[in-house]
């Protein structure tokens, strides 16, 4: 039996321990990335076949780049064989895996993490799972109207507890930024709301992750691609801005975290940090992003690798009952 994905670097991580899970129950696991979802990889020594690349544009010119990697996606999937196709996340890879594998009648399995703001091809997925509670899943299928199934929690967290807190650190981790603040952007942040933030942690000399969002100039940023859980590990104080992964990742590994959010009112993210003791800033309602860093409290994220743990033997026996 083999599974077949095709991921981009948070969906990577979320999936890692369910391949593991599968390489032991004798599976095959044939990996396709592109740019730094493969970077990821190759720390962990997986052999990853390149296809496709990162796609941001809109318009005819973002159509006709995703169509020429849809038809390589089938092409490729074909050529494998593969008894099931696995995915994660509403990211394009995963709406290409998920479109291919109906094109060719192959089962799939869809893990899928931003409820409120799902990959619409989740409707041809074979199983659709959703992490942690019923909640979840009705808001996910009164989004797309598809029928759910649930599983305890998040692999990542597993990933994370299995290296990052075990003391194997898989990707590069420069000394420099231990101690300071660290400030990840991500997608529930603006520029404007950017240059909010880092005006009012300026004192604190913040270095900053930008992800989607630019930061201003003069603003210390990390430019190389980094172990980011690692990193926060170092870090004094991480204040994040992004979605389901790096929530996850800063409850589980980081010593003081907040989590800031001004595009999207309501997220499965804001209620995992919250269970995790990390308040979430609102910065419409916020007086001064000054407050970030006394907000910022120690995580309390045991919970989450115990769910994780539990929901990687869940979705591996979805993977063996569609397959």
């Amino acid at each position: 039996m083999k599974a077949f994905s095709l991921v981009e670097p948070s969906p990577a991580k979320n999936l890692l321990p369910v391949w593991e899970r599968l390489l032991e129950e004798g599976w095959e696991v044939t990996v396709y990335g592109h740019g730094r979802g493969v970077e990821i990889l190759k720390w962990e020594g997986i052999e990853t076949k390149q296809l496709g690349k990162p796609r941001r544009r809109q318009g005819l010119l973002g159509y006709v780049g995703f169509s020429v990697d849809l038809i390589r996606t089938v092409r490729a999937l074909a050529s494998e064989r593969a008894s099931v196709v696995l995915s994660s996340g509403n990211t394009g890879d995963a709406r290409k895996s998920l479109i291919a594998s109906r094109m060719l009648g192959i089962p799939s399995v869809h893990l899928e993490m931003d409820v409120y703001n799902p990959v619409e091809a989740v409707r041809w997925a074979t199983r659709v799972l959703v992490p942690f509670s019923e909640k979840w899943a009705e808001v996910l299928k009164r989004r797309v109207g598809v029928e759910t199934k649930v599983v305890s929690g998040a692999p990542l967290a597993q990933y994370l507890a299995d290296r990052h807190l075990s003391g194997r650190i898989p990707g590069p981790v420069p000394e420099e930024y231990e101690g300071r603040v660290l400030v990840c952007l991500g997608g529930d942040i603006t520029e404007e709301g950017a240059r909010r933030l880092l005006s009012d942690l300026e004192d604190h000399d913040p270095v900053v992750v930008p992800f989607r969002v630019s930061p201003p100039e003069g603003f210390e940023c990390v430019r190389e691609f980094v172990d980011l859980p690692g990193v926060m590990m170092l870090a004094d104080t991480v204040v994040f801005a992004g979605g389901f992964g790096v929530t996850i990742e800063a409850c589980v590994v980081a010593k003081k975290a907040v989590k800031v959010s001004e595009v999207h009112p309501k997220h499965l993210s804001h209620w995992i940090a919250e269970e995790s003791g990390v308040p979430v800033m609102y910065l419409s309602e916020s007086s001064g992003a000054e407050d970030a860093v006394q907000m910022a409290r120690k995580p309390r994220g045991e919970w989450l690798i115990r769910r994780g743990r539990s929901a990687v033997a869940e979705i591996v026996e979805e993977i063996l009952e569609v397959g």
